[in-house]
C-alpha cells in the first residue's frame, strides 16, 4: 500500500495530484511523442520548425546575457532572416514567456527539440491545471474541476494547432480568471499580483490572446465588482489600476516593434485573408480529420483553421450545468414571489405575458436556426414567412424579453437571480467568443447570414486587430468557457448522484459512497476517448515540385551538414544566402541551422514577410530561367557568401546552379559532399 503522502500526492483533490494525472493524460494523448522527446517534432515540420528557430534565437540571447553580455538583447527583434530588413522577429511571435519556461532545460542540454517538446507537453498540463483550479473554486468540487481541466487541456480544436505552440500556450487564461476570483474572495494583494503575472505570461506567450483574451479578463473583473457590490470601494479600484498598469508596463514594450513594423511596409492583414481564416458557424460541427472518433463523421464545413467541433461530452455537460442553474434560479424566484406582497397580476396581463414568452422562445429558436442553416421559409395559409435576418430575430427576442420583465413579477425575480452565479457570465462570454470567432462577416456553411459582425468593429477601430489574420483562434476561448460550463454540469451530476445515495443508504454509508465521484470521472474518460488523435503524426513533411523533400527529421547541432560548421569561420560581417531559395520547408531548415553561426540570412520564413523577400523569391527561386536578372537581384541583397545544396535539386539542376555562381565571378571556398560554399564577388 502506498503511503498516505503518496496517496495524497496522486489524489485529484490536490493540485499536485491533478497535475500528475494531466501529465499522464498528455503523454497518452500525444503518443508516441514521449518516445522521441529529443529527436521528434509533433505533427509536421512546418511552423513547428519556425518556432524552434525563434526559441533558438531567444535562448541564445538569454544565455549570452546570463554569461555577462548585458547588451545581448540590444536589437533583439532584428533577427537574422530576410536580410537586410529590420525587425524581422516581429513577423511572428517573440515567445518571451516560452523562453523563460525552456531556458533551464536548454542551459543544461542545449537540445532545442527537447525544449520544444517539453514546452508543447506543458501547454496541456498547465491548461488542465488552470481550468481545474478555476472550476474547483467556482463549484467546490475537485472532481468537477478535474474533468473541466480535461475538457480545456484536450479541447479538440488544439489538434489543428499542434504546429502552433503559441496558440497551444493559452494556459495562462484560466489562471488569470482563477486568481482574480481569489483576489475578490480574499482581498489579498498576493492573488491580484498572481492574476497580473498570469496576464503578463499570456501576453508574452501569444499576441493573438493578448488582444483576444484581455477584453474577457476585464469583463470578468467588472462582473466581480458588480456582483459583489465592490464597485464603490475606492481601494479596490486603486489596486486594480495598479495591476493594470503593471500588465501594461510589461506588455507594451514588446508591442512597440510590431507597431514599428508598420512603418516598414508591413500593413494590415487584407480583409479577404481575415475572412478566409474566420470560423464558419458550421466550423463548430466540423472535427479535425485526425480526431479518431469524429474525424470522418463531423465534417460539416471544412476550411482553414476551422475544425472547432468540441465533441459531444463537454457540450452535454455544459447543457446540464445551464439547466441546473436555470432550475435553481426558477425555484428561487418562485419562493421570492410568494414572499412578496401584492405580487398578483391583473388578468389582462396574463395573455400578454404568455404571448411575450412565446415570442421570446420562438425568436431565440429562429436565431439558432438562422445560425445553423441560414434561415428558413414557412408557408401558412398561402402566406410565405421568410426567416433569414439574424439581427431582426435578436431584436424581436429582446423586445419580447423587455415586455416580460415589465409585466411579469416572476420574470423579474428570475432575471434578478440570473447574474448571481458565474454561470451566466461564462455563458455570455462563450457566446461572445463564438460570435467573434466568426470574423467580420458571419457565414453559415458558406452562406452569409449577417452583415457586419462584432469582429468587424474591432478590426476597424481597435489597434492591433487588423494585424491578426485568424479570428478562428478565438475558438480556444470558446473552449475555455465551455469547459467551465461543463465543470458546472459535472458538479450538478455529482450533487444529484450524492443525493440519490443519501436517499438509498444510511447517513454513514452515504458519506462513504464512492460512485458519484467515479461517475463524474467517467465523464472525463469518455471525453478523452472522443477527443483523442493518438497516435499523432510526427515529423510530417510534404512534397515540393522540382525539389527533394528535406530530411525526415529536423537536424540540429552536430547532426547538421558539415558546411554549416565551416560557415562559423567566415568573417563576422558575412551575409549568407542558401539555394534552393524560397521553398518554405528548406528555408526553415536553413534558419534552424543558422544557430550554428548566426550569420544574417537573405532567406527566411515567418507569419509574414517584407516586400523585398517576395522580390528576391521571384528571381532566385528559378535562377536558370533568367540568369542575368537573377544575378542582378542577388547582388542587390548584400549577400557575401552562398551555399548551394546540390542534392536538393532534381535532375542535375543543382550542378547548373553552382556553375551559374562560378560564371558570375564567385569563388568556391568549400565543397562538402553535395554542399558547395561560395564567396560572392564584391558589388
Amino acid at each position: 500500500m502506498p503511503s498516505p503522502l503518496i496517496r495524497r500526492a496522486l489524489s485529484i483533490d490536490t493540485g499536485l495530484g491533478a497535475t500528475f494525472w494531466y501529465a499522464l493524460a498528455a503523454v497518452a494523448m500525444t503518443w508516441p511523442l514521449v518516445a522521441g522527446l529529443g529527436r521528434d517534432i509533433p505533427w509536421d515540420l512546418g511552423d513547428s520548425v519556425l518556432n524552434c528557430w525563434i526559441l533558438q534565437w531567444a535562448t541564445d540571447h538569454a544565455m549570452r546575457f546570463l554569461g555577462g553580455d548585458f547588451g545581448a538583447f540590444r536589437g533583439y527583434f532584428n533577427a537574422n532572416i530576410f536580410y537586410p530588413e529590420p525587425l524581422t522577429l516581429a513577423y511572428s511571435e517573440h515567445f518571451t514567456a516560452q523562453l523563460i519556461q525552456v531556458l533551464p532545460v536548454y542551459a543544461v542540454t542545449g537540445n532545442i527539440i527537447l525544449c520544444y517538446n517539453l514546452l508543447f507537453l506543458s501547454t496541456f498540463v498547465l491548461s488542465g491545471l488552470g481550468a481545474y483550479l478555476l472550476v474547483r473554486d467556482l463549484t467546490g468540487s475537485a472532481r468537477a474541476g478535474f474533468v473541466a481541466g480535461l475538457f480545456y487541456a484536450f479541447a479538440p480544436y488544439r489538434i489543428g494547432q499542434f504546429s502552433h505552440v503559441q496558440v497551444l500556450s493559452s494556459q495562462w487564461m484560466p489562471f488569470a480568471l482563477y486568481l482574480f476570483r481569489r483576489y475578490f474572495e480574499t482581498r489579498r494583494l498576493r492573488a491580484l499580483a498572481g492574476a497580473a503575472a498570469a496576464l503578463i505570461a499570456q501576453n508574452w506567450s501569444c499576441g493573438y490572446f493578448l488582444l483576444y483574451f484581455s477584453p474577457f479578463a476585464a469583463a470578468y473583473v467588472l462582473y466581480e465588482l458588480v456582483e459583489r457590490g465592490a464597485w464603490r470601494d475606492f481601494r479596490i479600484w486603486v489596486e486594480l489600476a495598479g495591476a493594470a498598469a503593471l500588465v501594461a508596463a510589461a506588455s507594451v514594450p514588446l508591442l512597440l516593434p510590431y507597431l514599428a513594423l508598420r512603418a516598414h511596409g508591413f500593413g494590415p492583414r487584407p480583409f479577404d485573408e481575415v475572412m478566409r481564416y474566420s470560423a464558419d458557424v458550421h466550423s463548430y460541427l466540423t472535427a479535425h480529420g485526425a480526431q479518431r472518433v469524429w474525424g470522418e463523421i463531423a465534417r460539416a464545413f471544412p476550411k482553414p483553421e476551422g475544425d472547432a467541433f468540441p465533441s459531444l461530452t463537454p457540450v452535454l455537460a455544459a447543457l446540464v450545468g445551464l439547466a441546473a442553474h436555470a432550475v435553481r434560479v426558477w425555484r428561487a424566484s418562485r419562493v421570492e414571489l410568494r414572499q412578496q406582497r401584492g405580487a398578483s397580476q391583473a388578468r389582462w396581463r396574463k395573455p400578454i405575458v404568455v404571448a411575450a414568452f412565446v415570442a421570446l422562445v420562438s425568436q431565440l429558436v429562429a436565431a439558432l436556426i438562422i445560425l445553423a442553416n441560414g434561415g428558413f421559409d414557412w408557408q401558412v395559409a398561402g402566406t410565405l414567412f421568410r426567416v433569414h435576418n439574424l439581427a431582426r430575430a435578436l431584436r424581436t427576442a429582446a423586445m419580447a424579453g423587455a415586455v416580460l420583465l415589465i409585466l411579469s413579477p416572476r420574470a423579474r425575480n428570475f432575471a434578478r437571480g440570473i447574474p448571481r452565479s458565474a454561470v451566466v457570465f461564462t455563458l455570455v462570454a462563450l457566446v461572445a467568443a463564438f460570435l467573434l470567432s466568426l470574423g467580420p462577416i458571419i457565414f453559415s456553411k458558406g452562406v452569409r447570414i449577417a452583415g457586419d459582425g462584432p469582429y468587424w468593429w474591432l478590426y476597424l477601430n481597435v489597434p492591433g486587430y487588423d494585424g491578426l489574420r485568424v479570428p478562428a483562434r478565438l475558438a480556444m476561448i470558446v473552449a475555455l468557457f465551455l469547459a467551465v460550463l461543463g465543470g458546472y454540469g459535472c458538479a450538478a451530476v455529482e450533487t444529484w448522484l450524492a443525493r440519490a445515495a443519501q436517499r438509498r443508504a444510511t447517513p454513514a454509508a452515504a458519506r462513504r459512497a464512492w460512485w458519484p465521484g467515479i461517475a463524474v470521472l467517467a465523464i472525463g474518460v469518455l471525453f478523452l476517448a472522443e477527443a483523442t488523435s493518438a497516435p499523432i503524426e510526427l515529423n510530417g513533411t510534404w512534397k515540393t515540385r522540382g525539389l527533394e523533400p528535406p530530411p525526415p527529421r529536423l537536424l540540429t547541432g552536430d547532426a547538421l551538414p558539415t558546411v554549416y560548421h565551416a560557415v562559423r569561420s567566415l568573417p563576422a560581417d558575412a551575409v549568407l544566402v542558401e539555394f534552393p531559395f524560397g521553398d518554405e520547408q528548406h528555408d526553415m531548415r536553413y534558419m534552424v541551422a543558422s544557430a550554428e553561426h548566426w550569420r544574417p540570412l537573405v532567406n527566411g520564413y515567418s507569419g509574414g514577410a517584407p516586400a523585398s523577400y517576395y522580390l528576391n523569391k521571384s528571381a532566385l527561386s528559378a535562377v536558370l530561367a533568367q540568369p542575368d536578372q537573377a544575378w542582378k537581384i542577388l547582388s542587390a541583397t548584400g549577400a557575401t557568401h552562398a551555399i548551394v545544396h546540390e542534392k536538393i535539386y532534381m535532375n542535375g539542376v543543382g550542378t547548373r546552379v553552382s556553375e551559374w555562381f562560378l560564371s558570375h565571378g564567385s569563388r568556391q571556398i568549400g565543397w562538402f559532399g553535395q554542399d558547395r560554399l561560395f564567396e560572392l564577388p564584391h558589388s
